[in-house]
């Protein structure tokens, strides 16, 4: 009975993930229309029709595909033109148009232990952890740009489910994955680094006017007497866990390292 629902489920799978391949591989043109670019991996800026292929139920598929458009295959006598689709392989940055705005996205390395290593159990939980262990280049998207940089950066979920046990542990590991993405950092050259309310005081001091504000309680998003308290281990541990709920570190990183990027250039 388990063979048969596993054979099931990944051919279940197979068929999803073909039909999502082959599904809005057209595009009708619009009138007016805002055009973004893609940067190859060889530093080629190309501009043209660019959309994203996750949509909000799947945010984590825009981390290793998008939908392009060049500018130059642009059939003007043609109602409807056809999509290429571009992986993480092929792109180091991409800017999509959705609903006349922006969507700045760049490929960073950074591996997520934490949904590597807290996946539960189950079949699906075990490829969940291989998946995001392995999976190692993602097109981040960029929230702040600058000499501090901050990125949203989602986990990626099971790919198959078996049992009802197994779904339901999955569906629910999926709306934490949707609702809960991972907020990181990077400050000039180093590499991408996850982001603690604890590391801002630290990030910010070598701009003093920035720091200044900031222990001054200049800014609306960080309270200094409450992030920089001193606590034990676990209380770091706990105070991290539920800081990453929500929308606590976003709100602070668009505040206070916007202000730093263009206070300290």
């Amino acid at each position: 009975m388990k063979k048969t629902f596993l054979t099931t489920g990944l051919l279940i799978l197979s068929i999803v993930s073909f039909a999502q391949d082959a599904d809005n591989d057209e595009y009708e043109l619009k009138s007016n229309e805002k055009q973004g670019y893609i940067i190859t991996k060889d530093d080629q800026k190309i501009e043209g029709i660019v959309k994203l292929y996750g949509k909000a139920s799947n945010p984590w598929v825009n981390q290793k595909k998008v939908k392009f458009i060049a500018k130059e295959s642009i059939d003007p006598e043609k109602k409807r033109q056809k999509f290429k689709v571009l992986d993480v392989d092929d792109m180091k940055e991409y800017v999509a148009i959705e609903d006349n705005a922006e969507r700045h996205f760049r490929l960073i390395k950074f591996t997520n232990k934490r949904e590597g290593l807290t996946s539960g159990g189950g079949l699906g939980a075990q490829i969940k952890t291989i998946k995001n262990l392995a999976s190692t280049t993602h097109m981040a998207e960029v929230i702040v740009d600058g000499p501090i940089t901050m990125y949203r950066l989602y986990g990626y979920p099971a790919p198959v489910a078996v049992g009802n046990s197994d779904i339901a542990e999955m569906e629910a590991a999926e709306q934490n994955l949707r609702d809960n993405p991972d907020i990181l950092f990077q400050k000039g050259s180093d590499k991408p680094k996850e982001l603690a309310a604890s590391d801002i005081k630290k990030l910010v001091s070598d701009c003093q006017t920035v720091a200044d504000k900031l222990a001054a309680g200049g800014y609306s998003t960080y309270d200094p007497a409450k992030e920089e308290k001193k606590k034990s281990a676990m209380g770091k541990l706990i105070k991290g866990e539920l800081d990453r709920g929500g929308s606590k570190l976003l709100d602070m990183g668009v505040q206070i390292f916007s202000d730093y990027n263009s206070t300290c250039k």
